[in-house]
């Protein structure tokens, strides 16, 4: 089953895919409030795409809906960093544990809505990635059980500017030897003694700006996805692909990444999580997302497309 939200006649609507454009609404305002009621909302769903084939309901055409991220109101937004092969094995020490970022609801916009580049963001990047749902609330959950949790899947563009995240964003402290600790150096190459330098990135401005998590259109309840670490997901730029990719070449599996962030935030119905990015090239783009930079394609569109998902088209737009 495929659930979205639209502003219909200026208001949220819940509404669910009865084929190709066209859907039909259902008896609720926001995304978690179906996720809320468990069986009994996905009952009604049913019950409201068979309502309208039969045509007992009303169709809604959504050629030119006015699209909502999915779920508008998640509590929380944690993105995995790094989570991907072909980017992790360029590090000095492979990872030991996933790692999160937050972005705020600021940060959500709609299928077919414009993603929003800054000139101060400088060089940003798209991230073409599946989203996981939870339907209820996880904490301390075991990797075994960690699909149990999850109401279903959407997509995003985690868009990422990595111009502002060096630039504004970034420092390096040089401390006097006492108040370095092991800790503080354990991930990094050192060179000598004297480098005693502390390195931050702070990911506010460049990974949860307004509009760098475009997300939707659809979300895909999980039964129709029999396993989420076997997902290709494509991204592409003015119509190129960019990106060929797939969530089997996670470093870490979403039940792991799950598990981890149930560990350190209490995840509630309707929160979300970016496992990992596509990030392998094509022939054309062979550094893939890392080399596509959204800012060359003002005006242009990018898509990005996972399997069983479906596929979300965003507009880049410079602001001047």
């Amino acid at each position: 089953m495929k659930l979205g939200t639209i502003r219909l006649n200026g208001k949220p609507q819940v509404i669910a895919r009865v084929a190709d454009d066209k859907g039909v609404a259902l008896p609720f305002t926001w995304m978690e409030d179906l996720i809320l009621a468990g069986d009994s909302g996905l009952d009604a769903a049913a019950d409201a795409i068979a309502r309208a084939v039969a045509g007992s309901l009303p169709v809604i055409e959504l050629a030119d809906a006015d699209w909502m991220a999915p779920n508008p109101r998640p509590s929380k937004i944690l993105g995995c960093a790094v989570n991907n092969n072909n980017l992790n094995s360029k590090a000095y020490k492979p990872m030991t544990a996933p790692m999160f970022f937050i972005k705020g609801r600021n940060a959500l916009t709609g299928h077919n809505k414009t993603i929003d580049i800054l000139k101060e963001h400088g060089q940003s990047i798209p991230e073409p990635e599946p989203v996981i749902v939870f339907g209820k609330v996880a904490k301390n959950v075991e990797p075994e059980e960690a699909l149990d949790y999850v109401f279903g899947y959407t997509l995003t563009n985690d868009v990422t500017a990595s111009g502002v995240k060096f630039s504004q964003d970034a420092i390096a402290l040089k401390q006097t030897p006492d108040l370095v600790k092991p800790h503080h150096l354990a991930w990094r190459e050192t060179f000598g003694p004297e480098d005693t330098y502390l390195y931050f990135i702070y990911h506010a401005k460049s990974k949860a700006a307004d509009t760098f998590a475009a997300m939707g259109p659809w979300l895909t309840t999980k039964d129709e996805v029999k396993d989420p670490n076997k997902l290709s997901v494509r991204g592409y730029i003015d119509g190129e692909c960019y990106t060929d990719d797939s969530t089997a070449n996670y470093f870490f599996p979403i039940q792991r990444v799950i598990a981890e962030a149930s560990k350190w935030f209490t995840m509630e119905p309707g929160d979300c999580i970016h496992p990992g990015t596509a990030s392998k090239g094509t022939a054309k783009h062979p550094k893939g997302n890392v080399g596509t930079y959204l800012g060359l394609y003002d005006g242009k569109l990018t898509d990005v497309e996972v399997e069983g998902l479906g596929r979300l088209t965003n507009r880049v737009n410079l602001v001047k």
